[in-house]
């Protein structure tokens, strides 16, 4: 049975602060070992937002998505034949990408699906959360649904598992994919002294290493592991939302971009697995907007055999990949 103790908190997000402390950190345990929660919808998002100047974020989102395209020896280029071979026709519109972060243990905490479209020089993000209910073909050839973190490591290909896990969740073709180790992403970050973030409210947000982590309000200097758990409460929308994505995407392109010498981003691109090869984009590429889509009209909270899982209906998927990928 639901305990309703957490039913409640989780209904009443805005009165959070009002439990104690201790309260707080029994929920996030309940998540973790339990991962037992409520059915949840909100309104479907769907915000523009303009770039101070195009070169700044566009180069820097370029830069962290494709940086192994920078230096030739450091990724690894791919191409099984298929429709998801990552090579994208000249005479396509636009093109997808897969960025994701994945944990020590395989697991892939930050899921971001990116399209791209040339002639509007406009790029959509959607972030995925990691609880999501979702098709992975294993070893032996079958497909089995768990949870979206889990791909890579229960996948039969790592990487490519879950390029196609993502795939056959929208019905939606990815051409590239980019996966950081969080190990790499926090030495990143680390290398920049941290990530200067101003919150609105303190907040309590799911942590990876350990039960949660505590935010206050105001400026706060964020370490790799909490950009991470920034987002990931960010793709499910409980104290964040897309706009702090957005902004906690800029925040760290900017600084690695800004501060990282070239020796030292090297190093790190040799970590970065890829099947990108875009030098090209990097030289041509430019962004006038990004458009941040949302999930959380469609989260369908349920627990399946005592784990917690999102769950979204055929046709709201449908309709996300539609907006992904058209481009009015």
């Amino acid at each position: 049975m639901e305990d309703k103790r957490i039913k409640n908190l989780f209904n009443n997000m805005d009165q959070e602060l009002r439990f104690t402390k201790e309260d707080r950190n029994e929920v996030f345990q309940q998540i973790n070992k339990m991962e037992n929660n409520h059915t949840q919808k909100k309104s479907l998002i769907s915000k523009q937002f303009s770039v101070l100047t195009a070169s700044l974020l566009a180069v820097g989102l370029c830069i962290l998505l494709f940086i192994p395209s920078i230096y030739h020896d450091n990724f690894n280029n791919e191409n099984n034949g298929n429709n998801t071979s990552g090579v994208v026709s000249q005479e396509d519109d636009y093109f997808t990408t897969l960025f994701t972060v994945k944990d020590e243990n395989n697991r892939i905490p930050i899921n971001l699906l990116l399209t791209y479209n040339k002639e509007k020089k406009l790029m959509k993000v959607l972030s995925l959360p990691r609880d999501t209910y979702a098709p992975i073909v294993g070893n032996d050839g079958t497909t089995s649904y768990d949870k979206l973190t889990h791909a890579y490591a229960y996948g039969s290909k790592g990487a490519e598992s879950v390029r196609t896990t993502v795939s056959k969740l929208f019905d939606i073709t990815i051409d590239y994919y980019a996966f950081m180790d969080l190990k790499t992403f926090s030495l990143m970050i680390d290398s920049v002294n941290g990530i200067e973030y101003d919150l609105k409210e303190d907040i309590q947000v799911r942590a990876i290493s350990q039960v949660a982590f505590e935010f206050k309000k105001g400026p706060n200097r964020l370490n790799g592991e909490e950009v991470v758990a920034l987002m990931m409460d960010a793709a499910v929308g409980r104290s964040l939302d897309e706009e702090d994505q957005v902004n906690l995407i800029s925040a760290v392109i900017n600084k690695t971009k800004n501060e990282i010498p070239q020796t030292q981003l090297k190093e790190f691109t040799t970590k970065i697995e890829a099947n990108i090869s875009v030098d090209h984009l990097l030289k041509n590429v430019e962004i006038n907007s990004i458009k941040s889509l949302s999930l959380s009209d469609g989260m369908i909270s349920d627990s399946i055999d005592g784990k917690y899982y999102i769950m979204f209906e055929k046709d709201f998927l449908n309709s996300v990949s539609e907006e992904l990928t058209t481009f009015n």
